[in-house]
């Protein structure tokens, strides 16, 4: 059986999962449970409550390329 060697790129296939803790502003507001922000060049996905655009939300997970949001009180 083959040790696990550690990698310098953890999050190579899970692109998503380096972002959990992160804080963002909505670029589109969350209407139906969906919305979206954006990351450095990157637009992203978002799923969590509804909420106006321009709420800030923190990165709570992710559903492949969804980032899971929760709004910051």
């Amino acid at each position: 059986m083959a040790a696990e060697t550690a990698n310098d790129s953890p999050y190579l296939n899970r692109r998503a999962d380096r972002y959990i803790g992160r804080e963002a502003v909505l670029e589109q507001p969350i209407i139906g449970g969906f919305g979206r922000i954006v990351l450095g060049d990157s637009v992203w996905r978002v799923a969590g409550p509804d909420l106006p655009a321009g709420a800030r939300v923190r990165i709570v997970g992710s559903d492949g390329a969804v980032l899971k949001v929760e709004p910051i009180s």
